[in-house]
């Protein structure tokens, strides 16, 4: 599943790629993943100016030009932005010698040139919005966690009782992790999956949310990790796979002590990590 480091991967090129183009079509194979319908879709954004690309966690949200007026029916709210959540095999291509597949479920033509949104599950959604940068659509979702600061981040963790994975992975506390990268800031801050927050000092909390940004930052400095069906915006595979000091190595030797990975199941997800590295409390 894309998490923040693959989704910004794909903002960065969407911006380079598209930025001032005009979106002159819209074709939609599959109208299900839109969560309005295809006539409000294009009512909405065809004919307009993309003027920039945002990324708020897992969320990308293209904003187009608003200058001109909107067909907006009784009830509706006049947007001017598309929010996509690729979710679980959500894929973005814009490549020449791209052949489009049953699974590309929309074709956005930015002045002749093709953005294909392919998703096997069809989970990923397109969503009209009313702000680039903070839609009401969003409201259940935290800050960015490369933006949140140390006090906030540290307000909404501080006295919870769940386990302090449950907690990075809660979108509502701060958005963008995933168990990929939630498995490699614990191992990196030396705290077991199952220790809950409560029981945590501040210097321990302050470590995870460090490492939490070392990860994301060093994670889109080499385009992601790919698993399954995530590839950037051009289709290519990112590599921070091979730098993984845990996730998907359970039974392997830790890279630092070398003792066996352990994997248990964590808030309904699997975590690895190292008994010696990570004790339990």
């Amino acid at each position: 599943m894309p998490e923040l480091p693959e989704v910004e991967a794909v903002a960065v090129a969407l911006r380079a790629n598209l930025t001032g183009r005009r979106l002159d079509g819209i074709r939609v194979p599959f109208a299900g993943v839109l969560d309005q319908s295809v006539r409000r879709t294009r009512s909405a954004l065809v004919g307009r100016i993309l003027s920039g690309v945002h990324r708020h966690g897992k969320y990308l949200i293209l904003a187009f030009d608003p200058e001109e007026s909107v067909d907006v029916e009784a009830g509706e709210i006049a947007s001017n932005c598309l929010m996509i959540h690729l979710r679980m095999t959500g894929q973005i291509f814009i490549q020449d010698d791209y052949t489009p597949d049953k699974h590309v479920h929309v074709i956005l033509d930015f002045a002749g040139l093709p953005v294909h949104y392919r998703d096997i599950r069809k989970f990923g959604r397109l969503t009209l919005v009313d702000d680039p940068i903070t839609p009401s659509a969003l409201s259940h979702v935290g800050p960015d966690m490369l933006e949140v600061r140390f006090t906030s981040w540290l307000d909404r963790v501080a006295d919870r009782r769940a386990p302090i994975k449950a907690m990075l992975l809660d979108q509502g506390i701060a958005a963008g992790l995933g168990n990929i990268y939630v498995d490699e800031s614990l191992f990196l801050a030396g705290v077991h999956p199952l220790s809950r927050p409560v029981d945590l000092t501040r210097d321990e909390l302050h470590e995870i949310w460090r490492r939490a940004k070392q990860v994301l930052r060093l994670a889109i400095r080499h385009g992601g990790t790919t698993f399954l069906n995530f590839a950037n915006f051009h289709g290519k595979p990112g590599n921070f796979r091979r730098k993984l000091r845990v996730y998907g190595r359970a039974g392997q030797p830790c890279r630092d002590c070398r003792n066996e990975l352990v994997k248990i199941q964590v808030a309904g997800r699997s975590s690895v990590f190292c008994p010696l590295c990570q004790p339990a409390r």
